[in-house]
């Protein structure tokens, strides 16, 4: 159950829910768990996501000052970019099958209705008027679009005098269907070969009728109640996600590197509190130097779903340890406490998992099941599998693999020490609001600049500050 979501839309391997609710865009789980905020701008308003063909981004409606435009941003968060352009507004995006393009409904000048096509790398966009606004007849509004995967025809709900039909337009502009009036019919999705178009009409007592039309034919039956949202094979079984928990940072230790700088070094652990097993599969493609790591959830009574985008592997040398390392695992932050701005940020290698200590707070444990050593010394392998079991601790003590930070130019004074677990959310779990945790440091130079700082704990929190 998402409290409050509005225009779900689920993921290419639906495993995955994207969704906008109080201005903001979201993600979850398929089963409603793991849920996140990926995107939240002040003063803008978010809405109608659409994922890509890949998984890999998202396409949606940004509405500035009453004013709408499209925007890209990466599916698991990060900066946007707008691939809509002019003065005019652009909503209701559809990505190509590519997905090299995006199509969204216009009116590039305020006045006739369009659906523009645009390059995701942006440039100016080609754009075709509706069938109706060619033939003269009066459409006041158009939503809900969508490009059928061969790319020939897009399919949306046209307004007419507050009335709506789902409307189908070739991709020259010609129209090749439009639902009978009077009628409230909306919400057009896609069958996956593009030959059918689900729909929903509105009937008087308010509730609502499936319809699904074969193009073909022109022919609508009815199959059931409710509003399409997508359609798709999607895969079946309940994923058992792992619960990543970044414990609070601990074991400070100040020690002076070969070239003279002062290293701030720290324990991190993270717990898996279940109650799936954090799995992870790496491959190196043939010329590539690096591996491209999946990850494996378990499926409750058995089987295993493959999750890809799970990272990449390096094979990093730390003397005396020679692994293939998943990179940025846990990252981190020193933080200045009067705005919370970034001062310095690790430069760790990377991160072997195995299930060397059975210490997560009050969780059982069975035998420990990864203990590979991520083809130590083969710079020369091909694949790996490394992963954390239900009730392991992933536990790095102070600077070991770079596990510090230079604090030769911080001056004295308070500061966060954050830790992240999967900060770039490249790994499913059950849920995000534990994988932050902090400690308040003070940081003083009694002796100058030349002489060992003394940095002092002052608290810790199970968040990024408290």
């Amino acid at each position: 159950m998402l409290a409050g979501a509005t225009d779900a839309v689920w993921s290419p391997d639906g495993t995955e829910v994207a969704f906008a609710r109080g201005g903001d865009l979201w993600t979850a789980n398929g089963d409603g768990s793991g849920i996140r905020r990926i995107l939240a701008t002040p003063k803008v308003v978010e809405s109608e996501p659409a994922w890509s063909p890949s998984g890999a981004l998202i396409a949606y409606t940004a509405s500035v000052d009453g004013r709408r435009q499209v925007r890209i941003l990466p599916a698991r968060g990060g900066a946007s970019t707008r691939v809509s352009s002019g003065a005019g507004e652009a909503w209701s995006p559809s990505f190509s099958r590519d997905p090299s393009h995006v199509a969204f409904l216009a009116r590039p000048d305020g006045g006739q209705l369009e659906i523009d096509v645009a390059r995701i790398t942006g440039g100016a966009a080609t754009g075709s008027l509706l069938s109706d606004e060619r033939a003269g007849t009066a459409i006041e509004d158009a939503r809900d679009l969508a490009w059928s995967r061969d790319q020939s025809t897009f399919a949306y709900t046209g307004v007419y005098a507050g009335e709506t039909a789902v409307v189908v337009d070739s991709a020259s502009g010609a129209q090749l269907y439009r639902s009978p009036q009077p009628a409230s019919d909306e919400h057009p999705v896609w069958s996956p070969d593009g030959a059918q178009l689900a729909y929903d009409t509105v009937q008087p007592d308010g509730t609502t009728s499936l319809r699904l039309l074969t193009l073909a034919t022109g022919a609508t039956r009815v199959v059931g109640t409710g509003v399409p949202l997508d359609w798709r094979r999607a895969p079946l079984g309940k994923p058992l996600f792992p619960d990543l928990v970044q414990r609070p940072p601990s074991g400070l230790v100040v020690t002076r590197s070969p070239t003279g700088r002062w290293l701030l070094g720290f324990a991190s652990l993270v717990d898996n509190r279940g109650p799936g097993v954090l799995w992870i599969r790496a491959r190196r493609p043939r010329g590539s130097s690096v591996m491209d790591a999946s990850q494996l959830l378990q499926l409750a009574g058995g089987g295993v779903r493959i999750v890809p985008g799970a990272g990449q592997l390096h094979y990093t040398v730390a003397p005396p340890h020679f692994h293939w390392h998943l990179l940025h695992f846990v990252r981190f932050e020193l933080r200045r406490t009067r705005d919370f701005k970034l001062l310095v940020r690790d430069r760790k290698s990377g991160f072997c998992l195995a299930d060397h200590y059975g210490i997560a707070p009050g969780m059982r444990h069975g035998p420990p099941r990864f203990l590979g050593n991520c083809e130590q010394f083969h710079p020369e392998a091909r694949s790996t599998e490394e992963g954390t079991s239900v009730g392991y601790t992933d536990r790095y003590p102070a600077n070991f693999h770079g596990q510090n930070l230079d604090i030769s130019g911080v001056p004295a004074g308070t500061y966060w020490l954050v830790h992240r677990v999967n900060s770039d959310f490249a790994l499913r779990e059950r849920r995000y609001d534990n994988d932050v945790a902090s400690a308040l440091v003070r940081i003083a130079w009694p002796g100058g600049r030349g002489v060992q700082p003394v940095v002092t704990m002052l608290r810790t929190c199970r968040s990024e500050r408290c």
